[in-house]
């Protein structure tokens, strides 16, 4: 198997913990970040002169974004059999995972789809990482959709970046509540949160105040 960079929070997690709060105390979260060089970008495509290609679009991950998008574009309408890494249907693609779930894969592009790679099976320690982390998006999606807390609660405690139950329960209130504007489908939740939860609010209100990200980005 060939290393992701993601990985590293799986399996360095005490110092990607410490290295993201570093980033946090000096306003440089990823949110940040991606945030001050689309601002610039705007700026730029302001100017209906603009000629070249600025080199914000380099940075946090839009490099090649562009190509790709053409090449799958032109693969599609020629029927080119590209092979690309795309998310798509799993359709057995991976044996381990749910059958109509989304799995980003390497396959073929052609016009009638992307005829993916079969890959199999995975070694046990491979597995548990990946059927735990996307029974928690699966579960996700269904609070999101339902405004099921419960669901949502389930979610972050399985989640394995998070410790357990009761840090679970912090971030999901402090996060609901940072962005209920988003949220309408939890405002009861969220309305008990506002009402019987005051350390909650003062926490959150402060972090927004200071112009820090909220608990999302934490």
């Amino acid at each position: 198997m060939i290393p992701c960079g993601y990985h590293r929070y799986y399996y360095s997690e005490d110092e990607m913990l410490e290295h993201s709060i570093e980033d946090f105390k000096k306003g440089q979260t990823r949110a940040q970040v991606v945030k001050a060089t689309e601002d610039r970008l705007f700026e730029l495509y302001k100017d209906p002169n603009l000629n070249y290609k600025p080199k914000e679009l380099e940075q946090r991950g839009g490099t090649h974004y562009s190509d790709a998008a053409c090449e799958m574009i032109a693969s599609i309408y020629n029927d080119k059999m590209t092979r690309m890494v795309v998310s798509t249907e799993n359709n057995g693609t991976i044996n381990d995972l749910p059958y109509d779930c989304v799995v980003e894969v390497s396959g073929e592009v052609t016009a009638h789809g992307v005829e993916t790679y079969n890959w199999g099976n995975f070694a046990p320690a491979a597995r548990g990482i990946l059927q735990g982390m996307k029974g928690m998006e699966e579960t996700v999606i269904r609070a999101a959709i339902e405004g099921n807390y419960g669901a949502a609660l389930q979610a972050f405690t399985v989640n394995p970046l998070v410790p357990g139950g009761t840090i679970a329960k912090e971030l999901l209130d402090q996060m609901l509540y940072a962005h209920k504007e988003f949220l309408p489908q939890f405002a009861q939740k969220i309305a008990e949160i506002e009402a019987n939860q005051p350390e909650t609010i003062a926490y959150v209100d402060e972090l927004m105040k200071s112009n820090y990200p909220t608990a999302v980005e934490v």
